[in-house]
């Protein structure tokens, strides 16, 4: 029977009445209640808005429309009638608010109505329910946290068709979504229950304020016995199927939320965001090429983590070889759990000068979740020689990439009016005789200088000398990039400066031969053993133990030894 809650009656000169009332007053979590809105005597249905009942209920359907006419006494009476089916969003004293709405041209406003909703009381023998599971509640930005949603009964149901919620803060990749539910047996604390696999996630923490693992919303029809009857000795138990009911729940997951951990300090330079474990490599699709003919150089990493969620390192290649944006495609393994696959970048390279060229090495810093540390995996440099060209190139021909693009940029005017050649020419011949003077007091300057003061300003190397120091230390703080190349880098400038060197090729074994006569053996030692560490990070894989301090390192040793040189 049904039960009237609240009946709002308002009589319009047209003789219109409106009743607003719901189907049920006490309801579980998982149950739905029916609102409707009858309007007796109206030509058109209300119109009302229904995002006042947001807050505690969520509109599972509706809304549904009906006219009923009836004939009494020669007299047309028309009824129409709309209806939401509506489920609660948690349990307590809930309220539907005031309803308020248009019909035919006029306003009518209802009165809240109270729906007390009580947890769900699951028996052992009807019992539906949908759990989220969740390998790990503690995640990285970035590491992978598998997400399965399953259904558990043990009564005969139905399942209306369903969609996966949103997942905010998170990045997603499907990895299961069945065709047709599948059950299987199971027994969880001694009671019976057929389990099915409604789908599973992999999700990606990113960076947001918020990450929680939201509901799995799903409309089902239980079938249920009815109450039974006093038995008769004569009825056959077969007809009881016929005596059965059907009732329509929400099944609900619970929200989980998940803990971010923060990555170990220092974080390597080249870490771009790579989270999980990977080898990369590389290679080109020739062994020689000529100038001005493209060649590929490929780049490929296989691993198991968020893939599609960082990019490698810039690549700087040499000034000789023009690189042109790559093109990148990722494969995915289709048959794991963790998001596995090879993700690959091309680039076309064109040589524009002959003589033996270095592919330098590709390397990156990722976090392995399952340590807990920093690793890297790098490629090796690749020797390539550039042979030259078989013809020659007509005038004209050859031009870089930038040249182009700044061919668009350039323009020209050619002036075509009368040109005033006096007033310029004799602009231009002031200006000149100002500067030939400028150049000359300048050139005659440090002489005079020199003469009358007795001092001999500063020559050039004597300049490079004393800011050998100052542009070391310049070098180290530019701070981006490889720390063991800036490292050595920094000294071996340092080194030139300081002692005037005509060579740019210097290693531990010349900075030896130059610094062995002039500094303590101690202080020698520790310089090339910071130089044969810088060299260790560069070309092995190995040294990220030194990478957070080796510039500091660097500095402190620059400083020593040119107290000792000054």
């Amino acid at each position: 029977m049904r039960i009237l809650l609240m009946l709002l009656v308002l009589s319009f000169t047209y003789g219109q009445t409106i009743q607003i009332s719901v189907d049920r007053n006490q309801l579980t979590e998982d149950d739905l209640v029916t609102l409707s809105i009858e309007v007796t005597g109206s030509k058109d249905f209300p119109q009302v808005d229904m995002n006042q009942v947001s807050k505690d209920f969520e509109i599972a359907s509706g809304p549904g429309q009906q006219t009923n006419i009836q004939w009494i006494n020669g007299k047309m009476t028309s009824t129409k009638t709309l209806t939401w089916t509506l489920s609660p969003k948690r349990g307590g004293m809930l309220v539907i608010p005031a309803l308020s709405g248009i019909v035919d041209g006029r306003s009518f406003r209802g009165k809240p109505i109270q729906i007390q909703v009580n947890k769900t009381t699951d028996s052992s023998e009807n019992s539906v329910f949908i759990v989220a599971e969740i390998d790990k509640e503690k995640a990285y930005l970035g590491e992978q946290i598998t997400l399965t949603y399953k259904l558990y009964k043990n009564a005969n149901i139905s399942i209306e068709p369903f969609e996966m919620p949103d997942f905010p803060g998170f990045w997603v990749e499907d990895l299961y979504t069945p065709k047709r539910v599948q059950y299987r047996n199971v027994t969880i604390q001694g009671v019976k229950y057929q389990v099915a696999n409604l789908g599973q996630k992999a999700l990606f923490p990113i960076p947001s304020g918020k990450h929680v693992i939201p509901q799995l919303k799903v409309k089902v029809l239980i079938e249920s016995k009815k109450k039974k009857r006093r038995r008769d000795p004569f009825f056959d138990p077969f007809f009881d199927s016929f005596f059965t009911e059907t009732k329509t729940k929400v099944l609900r997951s619970k929200e989980k939320k998940i803990f971010i951990q923060s990555f170990p300090e220092p974080r390597p330079f080249d870490f771009t965001g790579a989270v999980g474990s990977y080898k990369i490599s590389s290679h080109t699709d020739r062994d020689t090429a000529k100038v001005n003919e493209g060649f590929t150089f490929s780049i490929s990493m296989k691993g198991t983590g968020n893939l599609g969620l960082f990019s490698i390192p810039e690549i700087k290649f040499p000034a000789e070889l023009e690189a042109f944006p790559p093109t990148d495609k990722f494969e995915k393994d289709t048959f794991r759990d963790d998001l596995t696959g090879t993700q690959s970048w091309e680039y076309i390279l064109i040589p524009r000068s002959a003589g033996n060229l270095t592919i330098p090495r590709v390397q990156m810093s990722y976090f392995d979740p399952k340590s807990g540390n920093w690793q890297r995996t790098q490629t090796d440099p690749i020797d390539i020689p550039i042979l030259p060209s078989d013809a020659a190139q007509p005038n004209g021909s050859g031009l870089t990439k930038r040249e182009v693009e700044l061919i668009g940029q350039d323009i020209r005017f050619i002036h075509t009016g009368p040109a005033n050649l006096s007033s310029s020419t004799r602009g231009r011949s002031n200006t000149a005789i100002y500067i030939y003077l400028c150049s000359i007091l300048i050139f005659v300057s440090p002489s005079f200088i020199s003469k009358f003061t007795g001092y001999r300003l500063s020559t050039e190397e004597g300049r490079q000398i004393r800011g050998a120091l100052r542009t070391g230390l310049k070098e180290i703080k530019k701070g981006n990039g490889d720390p063991f190349e800036m490292a050595s880098r920094a000294f071996y400038i340092y080194l030139e400066n300081k002692l005037i060197l005509s060579t740019h090729n210097l290693d531990p074994a010349s900075v030896k031969n130059y610094l062995g006569d002039q500094i303590p053996s101690e202080s020698l030692r520790n310089i090339l053993d910071l130089l044969k560490a810088c060299d260790a990070g560069k070309y092995a894989p190995g040294g990220m133990e030194r990478e957070a301090t080796i510039l500091k390192d660097m500095a402190v040793v620059m400083k020593q030894i040119d107290r000792i040189l000054a």
